[in-house]
């Protein structure tokens, strides 16, 4: 039963312990609300309910909502007791978070070594939303002689730099949508009747998903936490925010799977540039981007393609054999019509998507957890398993998806291509 502290209580407590507080308490407020709610429906209802149908319904509507709400609330105070370490560095770094969050666990992890661990050992890490983990070091020294281990490479993670990045304590994204827009202000004289304008709200909801990946490491390797560390930032991590950016890109939201970026995204269209543009490039593609995209009241400001094209865009040649830039783009090619050119092979061949990438909302659930436990024959080979996670959602309204193009440069190209049929 929640119990109201008082301030002086409230003073004393841990970080932990006041979220929880504030989770019971807002759980709380929610059940008297939702008793009061049920009351109200079940009075109008012995009044009259075909009378109280519409005010019945409302308060139907809100009563399912604080239903949700109280499912969420009971998941985060069931989260709260696993009693999760969290650590946040010094710096925004990953490493720097990293180093944090292992050394409140660093007792945890000499038992570990030890053969004494009793529990899976939970470490939370949390960084600035903005991050951007690149490939890490290049080098990672496994012993104080020069014995070096080279990892695979692997690309650079570049999307959650473009597109609005935010946190969500709850398992569903919820946003609001206007809808069937009537009415239209008119300049009045005197005496005028003036015009009613209306718009209907509606609810959009998007689920959190889970991504994982999990490794082996030597107890002798946990014993070196600047190695532990960089096993984590180079092998099992770099690994998974591979996989999560190419659900970013892809994913097509059926089960377990992300809402991508093309999954949302609206084709290109040449609308009045169709069949007008005498032998179109890559540049004049980009630009009919932007101009789809400023047609559907959105601001252009980038498309991803893959790095192929960057390249040919800036090996552009005339007929006489020197390079053309359009002066629609800066001096290296990599802003045209208003647009960063953002190369990635997460795109592929001559696709592209871009447009407004603010209309791509990414909401952080739990940025990444850690648990180290026993696993299968670990405990006779020296070894644990480690286990990484992350919780996010993708979404964009549907107000919004118009200005996030999708296409690809080849038929693009087609679309625009100046016709050279003679007319009968």
């Amino acid at each position: 039963m929640f119990v109201e502290k008082s301030q002086e209580e409230i003073d004393n407590m841990t970080p932990k312990e006041f979220e929880a507080y504030l989770v019971a308490k807002k759980e709380h407020e929610a059940g008297v609300r939702k008793q009061e709610i049920t009351e109200a429906i079940d009075a109008l209802k012995k009044e009259n309910a075909e009378a109280n149908k519409e005010l019945i319904a409302k308060h139907e509507t809100e009563l399912n909502t604080l239903k949700s709400n109280l499912e969420e609330f009971a998941l985060r105070l069931k989260s709260m007791t696993e009693k999760a370490v969290v650590g946040t560095g010094n710096d925004n770094t990953l490493r720097g978070s990293l180093s944090k969050a292992f050394e409140a666990v660093k007792e945890q992890l000499k038992n570990a070594i030890g053969g004494k661990q009793t529990e899976a050992i939970k470490v939370a890490v949390t960084m600035q939303v903005d991050n951007t983990i690149g490939a890490g070091d290049t080098q990672v020294t496994i012993t104080d002689n020069t014995n070096i281990i080279s990892p695979i490479r692997k690309r650079e993670l570049r999307y959650m730099s473009f597109v609005s990045v935010g946190r969500t304590d709850g398992n569903r994204a919820l946003w609001i949508e206007e809808l069937d827009e009537q009415g239209t202000p008119i300049m009045l004289g005197e005496g005028d009747t003036k015009t009613k304008l209306s718009v209907r709200y509606e609810e959009k909801t998007a689920n959190v998903k889970k991504i994982a990946v999990y490794g082996k490491v030597t107890t002798e390797m946990m014993a070196d936490l600047p190695q532990l560390i960089s096993y984590i930032e180079n092998n099992l991590m770099k690994r998974m925010d591979i996989v999560l950016e190419n659900q970013l890109f892809n994913g097509d939201n059926i089960g377990d799977n992300l809402n991508g970026a093309f999954t949302l995204a609206t084709a290109f269209s040449a609308g009045d540039l169709a069949a007008t543009i005498p032998t179109p490039n890559d540049y004049d593609v980009i630009g009919a981007v932007a101009l789809q995209t400023e047609l559907a009241f959105g601001i252009p400001n980038g498309i991803f393609v893959n790095p192929t094209i960057v390249t040919r865009m800036k090996l552009t040649k005339g007929e006489d054999g020197h390079y053309v830039m359009p002066t629609f783009a800066t001096v290296n090619g990599l802003e045209v019509s208003g647009m960063r050119v953002i190369p990635t092979t997460a795109v592929s061949g001559e696709n592209f998507i871009g447009g407004d990438l603010s209309v791509l909302q990414v909401l952080i659930r739990e940025e990444l957890g850690i648990q180290i436990g026993l696993d299968g024959n670990d405990f006779i080979n020296n070894k644990k398993t480690m286990l990484l996670e992350k919780r996010l959602v993708q979404f964009a309204s549907a107000n919004d998806v118009a200005c996030l193009i999708k296409g690809a440069f080849d038929t693009a190209k087609a679309a625009l291509e100046l016709s050279t049929s003679v007319p009968a």
